[in-house]
């Protein structure tokens, strides 16, 4: 019994002559074959040769780079830094007229504030102290032969162009019981009166500063007064005359007196005179307008005394001898 034929899907029948169909056929693997790879699309081919040019690329940059920074070096004085400054030249410029001038006021050869201003004044361990008698800024003596009771012009004493207060000394060197002598002191000839400084008596002396305050006008002018037959001398002192003592020193006179404490801590003093009616003023150095400290006496007396932190000035007024010593 006969059956008809019929081929697998995807396959062909044989031509009449035996030969195999040669229009397109497709191929079936036989089962358990392994599958065949699928191939690598030109695209992809295409996109690897570009990233393996690039990268050469970039190799050969660095390289390129690599070279040009490390020959140099490789070479006698080569290398990266800049080639060392020649040595300076040793010739000097002559100044001219002009810059001779100008060499005096130039601020790189002024001299600082440091170097101008005076040196510190000694300071002594103690002293036995009195009114100042060398480095007067002025002075005058003269005698009063009839009673002065008025600014005369003859006795008029000019006080010189002046920054800071001024400590005046007067005294009287009559031997005579009644002399004595005052002064006044004004801002001009004829002008408002700046102080009044009062009176001494035979074998006294007389202290006093003057112009301490800052706003107040300048003394230009002293007029000396007083009794008849009546010598007298006056003196004017800038204040950096006064003697200087160490802080905490025992300082002793035999009349009126004035000294200068460094600044240190504040320190107490006793101050004791037998005989008189004895004044202490105490001043702060920075401002001598007016004391900080006043006492007096009747001797024998003892009286309590304190300096300040600060730079101080103590006055002493005495007819006789006296000590000022630490607590």
């Amino acid at each position: 019994m006969s059956s008809s034929y019929t081929p697998p899907s995807g396959l062909r029948e044989p031509s009449q002559d035996g030969s195999p169909d040669q229009g397109p056929q497709e191929y079936v693997p036989a089962y358990g074959a392994p599958t065949a790879r699928e191939g690598t699309s030109v695209k992809t081919a295409i996109l690897l040769i570009g990233l393996a040019a690039l990268l050469g690329l970039l190799l050969l940059g660095a390289l390129l780079w690599a070279i040009t920074r490390v020959a140099p070096t490789l070479l006698p004085g080569g290398g990266g830094e800049d080639p060392p400054a020649p040595p300076p030249t040793t010739a000097v410029a002559q100044p001219t007229a002009t810059q001779d001038r100008e060499s005096t006021t130039s601020p790189s050869n002024a001299q600082s504030p440091a170097r101008t201003t005076e040196p510190p004044r000694a300071v002594a361990r103690s002293g036995n102290l009195e009114v100042p008698t060398e480095g007067a800024l002025f002075g005058k003596k003269g005698a009063f032969e009839e009673t002065v009771l008025e600014e005369k012009s003859e006795f008029a004493i000019e006080v010189p162009d002046h920054d800071g207060p001024l400590l005046i000394t007067w005294s009287v060197a009559s031997d005579r019981e009644n002399a004595g002598v005052f002064l006044n002191a004004y801002e001009s000839k004829g002008g408002d009166m700046t102080e009044h400084l009062g009176a001494v008596n035979s074998g006294q002396t007389g202290m006093m500063l003057i112009d301490a305050d800052p706003d107040a006008p300048k003394t230009t002018v002293i007029y000396p007064e007083g009794n008849s037959d009546t010598e007298w001398k006056v003196q004017g002192f800038p204040a950096s005359e006064m003697p200087r003592v160490e802080r905490g020193a025992e300082i002793t006179g035999g009349g009126p007196a004035v000294v200068e404490l460094p600044a240190g801590e504040e320190q107490d003093y006793r101050f004791t005179s037998e005989e008189g009616v004895p004044r202490v003023e105490v001043y702060d150095k920075d401002d001598l307008s007016s004391w900080t400290q006043f006492e007096y006496g009747t001797g024998p007396v003892e009286l309590d005394v304190t300096a300040g932190s600060g730079e101080q000035v103590i006055m002493v007024h005495a007819d006789g001898e006296w000590t000022l010593e630490p607590r």
